[in-house]
């Protein structure tokens, strides 16, 4: 879908009907959350029009339609981007802490294309954040596409690390959009259309995956594991060990899922039986599963069956019946 086709409206009112607080949200003075909705109204042609002649160049469309849309948006980040402003609040970087300097490549090195256009991108780039954690949003116009789209940067600058690059300002917000939906997955009363529509997906990656057709599978899994669904990382993590056994996977919390436990928890003391476990032993291991939720004595008495052997796979249902039988 090309940038002029996409319905900003439509994708931020969205957006902006599922917001709720995220579960770590300050809270206001009477103890409760307050609800910020994130939108504002749409620019009008000649309020971006007038940005652009103060700013000297035309907007890239996907910003554009935004401004158009909604002029000005609350993005609310764990810590990164607070609030990007609308088109009166927008201007150039101007490198006020000298970084194209810091990240100038050595020209002796041969440099690739994309650390000349880092260097060059401090010095170019348009701001849009107007409250941030030490963090900018960074459109770059000597990093453009086909289509006019500007690559958009976003850096942390209390994190030390090169900046994440997203080819237009359309890919950004879609990344956020994600990021919103996956930092309130665990809530209980979190269900939307999307949501919905997420599960649905791992449901039938799940049914794909178990007819043999994982190439159709796994795209379903990780959009929704982008969206933070419950258990599309362990059908992920299931998928790649069948593909590539020799690899390592981690399950994080599922181990204390009462679902997963059965089939995860195994997995980590043979692991930790074969020597494969943290240096500190057992009790470094044990304090690795009771921090990823896992009971001590259940992790212990795993661990116990599968070192001396009397570990049983026992699942329920029809797939019990048939790892018995084989």
């Amino acid at each position: 879908m090309s940038s002029e086709s996409f319905n900003w409206h439509e994708f931020l009112g969205r957006w902006q009907e599922e917001w709720v607080p995220r579960p770590d949200a300050d809270e206001d003075e009477n103890g409760g959350q307050t609800l910020v909705r994130p939108g504002l109204p749409g620019a009008d042609e000649a309020a971006i029009v007038a940005a652009e002649e103060r700013l000297g160049r035309r907007l890239p469309p996907s910003y554009r339609g935004f401004l158009a849309a909604s002029d000005g948006w609350h993005v609310d980040q764990t810590a990164a981007i607070y609030q990007l402003g609308g088109a009166a609040d927008i201007d150039w970087f101007q490198d006020p802490y000298d970084m194209a300097s810091l990240y100038e490549p050595d020209p002796g090195d041969d440099p690739r294309e994309e650390d000349v256009l880092l260097a060059g991108m401090w010095r170019r780039a348009l701001r849009l954040e107007t409250d941030s954690d030490m963090s900018h949003a960074l459109l770059d116009p000597g990093d453009s596409d086909q289509d006019g789209e500007w690559a958009l940067y976003v850096y942390k600058g209390w994190s030390g690390e090169v900046p994440d690059r997203y080819p237009s300002f359309r890919a950004y917000m879609e990344a956020m959009y994600r990021g919103f939906h996956a930092d309130r997955a665990a809530q209980p009363d979190f269900v939307n259309a999307t949501t919905l529509t997420q599960d649905a997906h791992v449901d039938e990656a799940h049914l794909l995956a178990l007819r043999g057709r994982h190439e159709e599978a796994m795209p379903l899994l990780e959009e929704a594991f982008s969206f933070g669904r419950p258990r599309s990382a362990v059908l992920l993590n299931q998928l790649r060990q069948l593909l590539a056994p020799s690899g390592s996977q981690g399950y994080g919390d599922l181990v204390a899922e009462p679902l997963y436990q059965p089939e995860i928890l195994p997995l980590e003391a043979m692991e930790q039986a074969n020597g494969r476990g943290p240096s500190g032993g057992d009790e470094q291991w044990l304090r690795m599963m009771g921090a990823r939720g896992a009971a001590p004595e259940i992790a212990e008495a795993v661990l116990g069956a599968v070192r001396d052997g009397t570990h049983q796979y026992a699942p329920p249902g029809p797939w019990g019946r048939a790892v018995a039988e084989a």
